[in-house]
């Protein structure tokens, strides 16, 4: 088994660069990769060789901190995560992805 350290990524996704990312933002869309919305994420890592962890940044698909005191302030929100290929990522620009985000919040 190979194992892929941040060290590994070979520059498509660059760790924290933003990104698009194919994610189901409602309940009825799970089960049709289809009908998923590209939504603003973040590149976490590299976990493969054509796999990287992406953290979606939507906050109508975060949960509150159960572990902070006042966990659905804004700063405390938890967002999800998902392993995606190639494929299901795009590199965008900034001012992109947060159109994209801002777009998403209205959804």
């Amino acid at each position: 088994m190979i194992e892929y350290l941040p060290d590994d990524n070979d520059g498509r996704f660059p760790e924290d660069a933003p990104v698009l990312v194919r994610y189901p933002l409602r309940d009825d869309q799970n089960d049709d990769r289809d009908s998923w919305p590209w939504l603003p994420g973040t590149v976490l890592a590299r976990c493969g060789p054509d796999e990287w962890q992406v953290v979606v940044e939507v906050p109508a698909l975060a949960i509150p901190d159960p572990s902070m005191p006042n966990g659905d302030a804004p700063e405390n929100l938890l967002y999800r995560a998902c392993f995606r290929d190639a494929t299901e990522i795009r590199t965008v620009s900034m001012q992109v992805w947060e159109r994209a985000r801002n777009e998403a919040k209205q959804s």
